[in-house]
């Protein structure tokens, strides 16, 4: 539809052909140098207009539903009046993330980089002194093939310095496990213990101790005696995970969510504090729910939808 619409009324219908025109005129010269402001201006951006002689543009301003410059930061930037809102660019979608995980992952100990087991121990001591006693210590992210000669690491490289910490702390693929002997304790697994279907526990081998590394499934001996986290802590993670998306300019994501998340993310949303809009993967394996959930209160809304369904085929 038109955007303006010009309305002659003359006295005398003779005088048409001269009044119709002029004020044409008028406006068309009122309209040449009147610069519509604009509700949105998208800046710093990298976007292809099907022009050939100018392919690329980096500001995109629109007002309602049009577009109605594209170009450069500056000229675009012309068009903006106290009422635009400027969104700065770029924004990436993550396909591929497991968010609360991630963001306890930030608050946990980082092993990531360790060049030796030295400076793997030191870490783990500090975080401990961090966190206090009592408290688990996990992530980590360790990888051992970064040290010379790539030994497993063992409990007795941190079984000093973790003294009143339970520690399980995994591997950066997620594969192994390095719990201390606290841990071991308190998952009941001895040199008795036999290794879980689809898991190992690596064995001394000539003591037949635990060496403290859990593969696998064996890792599930360790994580299912650790505490569910706090509500306040569930936050924090959550808080961290979003400070991170924004400082990398992450403004949506699809993630791989827990049951135990979902409430979380509500909260979240009803209070407007989601600074990422969310894509729902909920386990295969409780299907049913996603199923319930869907058909009591819908997929969701912009910022938090939820939609397909995370299994293994291994």
């Amino acid at each position: 539809g038109a955007e303006y619409i010009a309305a002659v009324f003359t006295r005398n219908n003779s005088k048409q052909e001269e009044i119709i025109p002029l004020v044409s005129k008028l406006l068309a010269d009122h309209f040449m140098n009147t610069h519509p402001s604009a509700d949105w201006i998208l800046t710093n951006g990298h976007f292809w207009t099907g022009e050939p002689a100018s392919p690329w543009a980096e500001s995109v301003a629109m007002r309602g539903e049009r577009i109605i410059a594209v170009g450069s930061n500056a000229d675009v930037a012309k068009l903006a009046s106290p009422a635009t809102r400027t969104i700065d660019l770029p924004g990436f979608i993550d396909n591929h993330t497991h968010f609360i995980g991630g963001g306890f992952q930030l608050l946990s100990v980082d092993l990531r980089d360790a060049k030796t087991q030295a400076e793997f121990s030191r870490r783990i001591a500090e975080h401990a002194k961090k966190v206090g006693p009592g408290r688990w210590i996990q992530g980590g992210d360790w990888d051992h093939e970064n040290w010379p000669g790539a030994p497993l690491p063992a409990k007795e490289l941190i079984d000093a310095v973790t003294r009143e910490n339970p520690v399980a702390v995994e591997r950066l693929d997620g594969h192994m496990v390095l719990a201390n002997s606290l841990a071991l304790r308190k998952a009941g697994i001895t040199k008795d213990t036999p290794d879980p279907p689809g898991g190992l526990i690596v064995r001394d081998p000539k003591t037949g101790e635990p060496t403290g590394i859990l593969k696998d499934a064996a890792s599930g001996l360790v994580h299912r005696v650790i505490p569910e986290p706090s509500d306040a802590e569930y936050q924090a993670a959550l808080d961290a995970a979003l400070a991170e998306a924004a400082r990398h300019g992450v403004t949506s994501i699809d993630d791989i969510t827990l049951w135990n998340h979902w409430p979380l993310y509500k909260r979240y949303r009803e209070a407007g504090k989601l600074t990422v809009h969310i894509y729902a993967r909920t386990p295969m394996s409780e299907w049913e729910r996603q199923r319930d959930t869907v058909e009591r209160f819908g997929r969701g809304d912009d910022w938090l939808r939820v939609g397909g369904l995370k299994a293994f085929m291994d």
